[in-house]
């Protein structure tokens, strides 16, 4: 018997099809496997730019130097804080163009939150359903907002009240 060298055409065939078989198996896996990695990073991103943005607020408004005694609703909410010279000055906290940004004393306006100048966010943020800040005398200010993917699919709400220092020590009142 002589010994034959190299592949039939037949063997290198089913090869092939062992291969593409293999391939076709795999593929679709590897899809999902990318999309769920990039749907993962999309969720630690949105989860990381809410806290952040919550936690500015929060830190800003339970800080702030003076008590606000009237009520507020809407996008934006002023709180006093020390400016340059050491002098209580306004600071406000807004949504402007689907990013938070805060209006510093003197006029400049600083984003908070966002990644573009302009609008067209990749995560656009938005208000809750009655505002961003929603205060009643006497109460702690609700911050509702909501972080969410550009067409739509995810999702995250933000909620928190926060009672600031000088309504809860009644800064300026007598004490009884």
């Amino acid at each position: 018997m002589k010994k034959r060298k190299g592949f039939l055409l037949l063997e290198a065939l089913t090869a092939l099809l062992l291969l593409s078989a293999l391939a076709i198996s795999v593929f679709p896996l590897a899809g999902r496997m990318a999309g769920a990695s990039f749907l993962g990073s999309l969720r630690a991103e949105m989860g990381e730019t809410g806290l952040f943005a919550m936690d500015f607020m929060t830190e800003k408004i339970r800080n702030s130097m003076n008590p606000s005694a009237s009520p507020v609703s809407g996008d934006r909410f002023t709180y006093y804080a020390k400016n340059a010279c050491g002098d209580p000055a306004p600071y406000e906290l807004m949504l402007n163009q689907e990013k938070i940004k805060v209006e510093l004393y003197n006029g400049l306006v600083q984003p908070v939150t966002g990644e573009k100048s302009g609008s067209g966010e990749r995560i656009p943020l938005s208000a809750g359903e009655e505002g961003l800040f929603r205060r009643q005398p006497g109460r702690p200010v609700h911050i509702s907002f909501i972080l969410s993917q550009k067409d739509g699919e995810e999702s995250i709400v933000y909620e928190t009240s926060i009672l600031p220092y000088a309504d809860f020590y009644r800064k300026g009142q007598a004490y009884e």
